[in-house]
């Protein structure tokens, strides 16, 4: 294969990095039916509904400036090897531009063996200070290429001696301001195909803390999850050596649980961020285990599609009022490639080269959508002076 098509192929696998697309290619290209019309039209009402109660409850509640922050995803570790170290810098431009105070991208732990990678993330970081912005790397388990020699799990330490290596490694190189050794346990436990408990993820994150500080002693370090992973993040939370905690957003429909996870990390006296969010996807019935294994694979219309551009510029108002009323410390949109590209047709997946390939030529052009618009505005208002609680060495 050559390498071109090599960097074809990584485009293919999710930058969630949560499971197969195998599901994703079987659905991509079936012509929407009439009931799938009705279907998103009632998507779209009741995202809307939910979201109009939601920014009326907020916007009556004090409020206090937030980080806003946004994810460099096109820099994820399946898929960055594949992306020119040009595009990823324009993009890092891009955000700033959108009024980005922290960048974050998620690097896999087997990046830190491959020079060409690290090679590119050098330049993010560079690029990234450069900027006057704080860079949060957050480590994840991913599966780059179709490699089995990658990283072979059979059980839960043949993950933590790499990844606690890992995450050193970065510390060490890049001194970010923030450092994520492990957000959704229970995601990362299915991609790896075993079932660690809470006990065995906070004795890898401690591990994972101390060989982090040891490093780079100013990096916060942070964990967190999505509202099925209660108590991991309880467990997290308890843990005094840890510096926030971080919950994920992806649905208008479990406030009730985000509520109780921001009491947690009051009461344990941590930051809490939201570090990944984006409006809930348009999928079909679900599979058992679909909230673990990456919703958006399941999607019947995909994150960069049109249909959705105003409803997706409308949950960032939420997610910024919901943050700037709750005492948390950032918020971060995910899928920050809507920033710059939808389509009306064809690929709309973020894990899709096509759609990759449009992000980063819109980049390039100028190009700025409805979602751009409202995050930049929304940062103009409720946005800190500042984004990074010291200086790093």
């Amino acid at each position: 294969m050559s390498p071109k098509a090599a960097n074809r192929r990584l485009f293919y696998h999710r930058y969630l990095a949560h499971s197969s697309l195998t599901v994703l290619l079987l659905l991509a290209w079936a012509w929407p039916s009439a009931s799938q019309e009705a279907d998103e039209s009632r998507y779209i009402n009741s995202v809307n509904s939910a979201l109009d109660n939601l920014i009326a409850k907020f916007s009556k509640l004090p409020k206090q400036p937030v980080i806003f922050s946004a994810n460099l995803l096109l820099a994820h570790g399946v898929g960055v090897q594949g992306v020119p170290t040009k595009a990823l810098l324009e993009y890092v431009d891009a955000l700033k531009e959108a009024g980005a105070q922290r960048i974050e991208f998620n690097p896999g732990v087997t990046n830190v063996d491959n020079p060409e990678v690290m090679e590119k993330y050098d330049a993010v970081v560079k690029h990234i200070r450069e900027l006057g912005l704080a860079v949060e790397i957050n480590v994840v388990y991913a599966r780059v290429g179709n490699r089995d020699a990658d990283m072979q799990v059979r059980d839960f330490r043949d993950y933590t001696a790499p990844a606690v290596k890992a995450c050193a490694q970065f510390a060490a190189r890049y001194h970010p301001d923030y450092l994520v050794p492990v957000h959704e346990p229970v995601t990362m436990d299915h991609r790896m195909g075993i079932r660690a408990g809470p006990d065995a993820w906070v004795a890898y994150l401690d591990a994972a803390i101390r060989a982090i500080k040891r490093a780079s002693p100013n990096t916060r370090v942070g964990a967190g999850g999505w509202y099925g992973e209660l108590p991991y993040y309880q467990a997290f939370a308890a843990m005094p050596n840890l510096d926030f905690l971080t919950i994920d957003i992806y649905t208008h429909t479990k406030f009730d649980i985000y509520d109780r996870m921001v009491q947690i990390a009051h009461a344990a006296n941590k930051p809490v961020f939201i570090e990944e969010t984006w409006r809930p996807a348009f999928t079909g019935p679900l599979p058992p285990h679909a909230m673990a294994t990456g919703v958006e694979t399941y999607t019947i219309k995909g994150v960069g599609s049109a249909d959705f551009e105003d409803l997706d510029a409308k949950w960032m108002q939420a997610m910024a009022l919901y943050a700037c009323t709750h005492g948390i410390e950032a918020v971060t949109p995910f899928y920050s490639q809507a920033f710059f590209a939808y389509v009306t047709s064809g690929p709309d997946r973020p894990s899709d080269p096509a759609y990759s390939r449009k992000v980063i030529q819109a980049v390039a052009q100028g190009q700025r959508t409805k979602s751009f618009e409202a995050y930049r505005s929304l940062q103009q208002k409720f946005g800190r002076t500042t984004s990074s609680p010291h200086s790093n060495p």
